[in-house]
């Protein structure tokens, strides 16, 4: 769609915990997630096989807003997320 920007990402995690880490990252970016302001980036995560005791998410990012979607992105890459594919969609 061309009103949206839009990010993926990529980070392994323990298998032990990787449901919550899904939970977690979808529900502080939800318009009535756990933030006191929402900073307009839908966020929906998914789980692949990794290695024995790995897995790997994949975080697809949405926002209207290139602004807020490119501090999320960069957030995410300092905390050790893999940026796969970005399009902040700016002067279309």
């Amino acid at each position: 769609m061309k009103d949206f920007c839009e990010a993926v990402l990529r980070i392994q995690v323990s298998r032990d915990v990787v449901d919550v880490y899904k939970r977690a990252l979808e529900t502080e970016n939800y318009p009535t997630g756990l933030r006191d302001q929402w900073n307009g980036v839908y966020v929906y995560v998914d789980i692949m096989q990794g290695s024995n005791k790995e897995s790997i998410l994949m975080i697809q990012l949405l926002s209207h807003t290139p602004h807020c979607l490119k501090q999320v992105v960069e957030w995410y890459e300092r905390v050790g997320c893999e940026v796969l594919r970005v399009d902040y969609k700016e002067g279309k």
